[in-house]
């Protein structure tokens, strides 16, 4: 999509600004920890939010993005880190197997072309080794409702400082007429299919395209592109919750340990004559 957004000024400082690790963060990859202290993989690693965790656990960390600037806000604040700039699509550069995790966290996915969504769980299926895990997450597609997000300017923070209201006033002014333009400019690309919708979402004054997608839709793509035993968590870090009603939803799926027989054929067996 447009990709070019992620070397803005604004984005890059807001990105770099961040340094947590939400609670379904926390569940997922606690759920796979013995993987994340082995060799991992941090797609779409922004500013580092995640860097500094997951860095000094994991026997060996990379990083990589698609913006050289969010490249090198990374590196500056982790001096020594292995970041690259890199397309989450092919994960070219990075050989078959060689990852024990791969992360993909704060919804880097859904800035991908939809069309190009199976190319990157396949690209990450490919680099896992058998039995590695992929966690990341994605915008729920219930939370529209069916219909794109309206309009809605900032808010303005009240407060009795007439000169500081009227900076913020002119500030409101100013960022309601970017949302204006920007949905001007990106409505018309919006659309809404079964499993998936594109949006102009809220996000940084209306200037980005988002992918929503259904959550039992996304366990189906995982499934086809080889994946297995699949779990969602919700914002709480409740694992498989009977519903999803937040709008992020986080994601944890595993390469199996053995690769599927081909249709037709009989597992391996043992040298007893037993199937393993």
């Amino acid at each position: 999509m447009h990709y070019e957004a992620y070397d803005r000024d604004d984005i890059v400082r807001d990105f770099a600004s961040r340094d947590y690790l939400m609670p379904a963060e926390v569940a997922a990859l606690g759920e796979v920890w013995p993987l994340v202290r082995g060799d991992l993989l941090d797609v779409g690693v922004g500013g580092g939010r995640t860097t500094g965790y997951l860095r000094g656990v994991a026997r060996s960390y990379r990083a990589l993005d698609i913006s050289q600037r969010m490249v090198e806000a990374c590196r500056a604040l982790h001096p020594g880190a292995d970041v690259r700039a890199g397309d989450a699509r092919t994960l070219d550069g990075h050989a078959d197997a060689a990852y024990d995790l791969v992360l993909f966290s704060f919804n880097g996915i859904d800035y991908i072309d939809h069309g190009d969504r199976r190319r990157v769980l396949e690209a990450v299926y490919r680099v896992l080794r058998p039995g590695g895990a992929f966690v990341y997450s994605s915008h729920n597609l219930a939370v529209l409702g069916g219909h794109p997000p309206a309009l809605s300017p900032p808010p303005l923070v009240p407060t009795v400082d007439p000169m500081r209201l009227l900076v913020r006033g002119a500030r409101r002014l100013t960022a309601g007429l970017r949302c204006r333009v920007n949905r001007r400019r990106l409505g018309g690309r919006q659309y809404f299919a079964a499993d998936h919708a594109l949006v102009n979402d809220p996000s940084y004054d209306y200037s980005l395209l988002t992918i929503y997608v259904d959550p039992g839709a996304e366990r189906v793509a995982l499934a086809a592109a080889g994946f297995v035993d699949a779990v969602t968590f919700d914002a709480r870090g409740r694992r498989d919750p009977p519903r999803h009603a937040d709008p992020w939803v986080h994601y944890l799926a595993r390469k199996p340990e053995r690769p599927p027989c081909p249709r037709g054929t009989l597992p391996p067996r043992s040298s007893s004559g037993h199937a393993m």
